[in-house]
C-alpha cells in the first residue's frame, strides 16, 4: 500500500515553505485536524527538525492530547558555533517537545556540521546505543556529501535526499544504498511547488525549466492525469525509495495527494517519458540556489 511509504513533513507547521505556497502557515487548530486525518488514513510516520519553528511542540500537543502514535524523525539544528557540545541538549529538547522518550529517527539537518566536527556521529551512535533513537543519519542536498559518507565509510541507517521528475541527482546511487540496507527518505516531491508556478514567474526566473515545466503541463493534460499527481505518483513508482516525504497546508490538501494514488497505473505507463524529462541545472532543481 502506497500509504504506507508516504511520511508526512511538518515544515509547513511552524514556518512559511515553497516558493508557490500563497497560504498563511496552519493554525493548531488546523493542524491537529490534518494530524488526526493522516492518522486515520494510516500514516504512520513525521518528519520534523528543531529548526521549524514550532512544529516540533505541536506535534507532542497533539500526540499527548490523542494518544495517537507516529514514528518521528526529526532533525539536529545548525551548530552555528561549530561545537559539539550542543549536541546532547538539543536532542533532549527535541524528546521534551515531542513529549517522547526516544525518536525513530535522528538526522544531521546541516551536512557541514559533520564535516567541520566528525565527533558529532560518536555522539548519534551513543543515543543510538543508549536506545533514544532506533535510527540515524543525515539530510543530504548534494551527490558530493553522500559520496563523503561512503568514502568515509560512515554507517548510517536513514539519508533523506531530494528525489522528484527533474531532479534525479541521486539515482546512481539507490542500488548502492539499498546494499547497505539504508532507508531511502525522498523529499521536494513537488521541488517546494516549482511545478506549480505562474507561467510569468517561471518565464523571468526559471528560464532554464520553462520548456520542461511546459512539457511536464502538457503530458498532465494529455493523459489526463493532475499535475500534482503526477509528480507525486513519479516518486512513489521508484522501488528503491523507502518512504515519501508529503509536506501539506490543509486537510482537502492531504486528501487530494492521497486520491492521487489511484493515478499510478496511468503514471506507470508514462514513467520513462517523465523520467527523460530530468534537468541537470543546479540553479533550478536546487532550492537554495534560487535567486
Amino acid at each position: 500500500m502506497p500509504i504506507k511509504r508516504i511520511v508526512l513533513g511538518t515544515a509547513q507547521f511552524g514556518m512559511k515553505y515553497g516558493i508557490a505556497n500563497r497560504s498563511p502557515k496552519p493554525s493548531p487548530k488546523d493542524i491537529f485536524n490534518i494530524l488526526e486525518y493522516a492518522f486515520g488514513k494510516g500514516i504512520n510516520a513525521l518528519d520534523t527538525a528543531y529548526s521549524y519553528g514550532n512544529s516540533e511542540q505541536l506535534i507532542g500537543d497533539f500526540i499527548a492530547q490523542s494518544g495517537n502514535y507516529f514514528k518521528i524523525i526529526s532533525k539536529l539544528p545548525n551548530l552555528s558555533d561549530k561545537g559539539i557540545s550542543d549536541v546532547e541538549k538539543y536532542f533532549h529538547k527535541t524528546l521534551n517537545n515531542l513529549k517522547q522518550p526516544a525518536l525513530y529517527g535522528y538526522l544531521i539537518h546541516k551536512f557541514d556540521n559533520l564535516i567541520e566536527n566528525k565527533e558529532i556521529w560518536g555522539i548519534l551512535e551513543s543515543l543510538k546505543q543508549d536506545g533514544l533513537v532506533e535510527k540515524i543519519g543525515v539530510s543530504l542536498y548534494n551527490v558530493s556529501e553522500l559520496e563523503y559518507l561512503l568514502n568515509n565509510n560512515i554507517k548510517f541507517d536513514i539519508v533523506q535526499i531530494p528525489y522528484n521528475i527533474f531532479d534525479q541527482r541521486f539515482k546512481t546511487y539507490f542500488s548502492v544504498l539499498k546494499n547497505m540496507k539504508a532507508e531511502i527518505h525522498s523529499r521536494s516531491v513537488f521541488l517546494q511547488g516549482l511545478f506549480f508556478l505562474e507561467t510569468d514567474i517561471i518565464n523571468k526566473d526559471f528560464q532554464l525549466a520553462k520548456d520542461n515545466i511546459n512539457k511536464l503541463r502538457r503530458i498532465s493534460i494529455d493523459n489526463n492525469i493532475p499535475l500534482f499527481a503526477l509528480c507525486l505518483c513519479f516518486v512513489l513508482l521508484n522501488p528503491f525509495l523507502d518512504k515519501v516525504i508529503i509536506g501539506v497546508d490543509s486537510v482537502e490538501q492531504l486528501r487530494q495527494n492521497i486520491d492521487s494514488f489511484e493515478y499510478l497505473d496511468k503514471t506507470k505507463n508514462i514513467y520513462d517519458l517523465l523520467e527523460s524529462l530530468k534537468l541537470d541545472y543546479e540553479e533550478v532543481i536546487i532550492p537554495n540556489k534560487w535567486k
